[in-house]
């Protein structure tokens, strides 16, 4: 399935990047590049998350980092969406 990361998703990978920056800016660069990363996977196994807490969405817990990933399914168009990516301390 292709990946389409929606512009709020964008936005929270912004707001990951200049929170991990205050600690130091390669912290920042290879966290949001894990997250990344590891978002690709659900192109080949996107039923790797559980039902998200938002109807027909689907979570999925970055390995080793404390980052969700929130998609969306559109198997008719064999696309996944991701919606947004949350720290899992965050009160959603």
């Amino acid at each position: 399935m292709n990946i389409i990361i929606a512009e709020a998703a964008y936005d929270d990978l912004d707001h990951i990047y200049a929170w991990v920056a205050k600690d130091g800016g390669t912290a920042a660069d290879a966290v949001v590049n894990r997250i990344l990363v590891s978002t690709k996977r659900l192109g080949n196994f996107p039923h790797i998350g559980h039902s998200g807490k938002t109807a027909e969405t689907y979570e999925w817990i970055v390995p080793g980092l404390p980052y969700v990933v929130v998609y969306k399914l559109q198997p008719a168009y064999n696309v996944v969406i991701v919606v947004a990516f949350f720290h899992c301390a965050r009160d959603r």
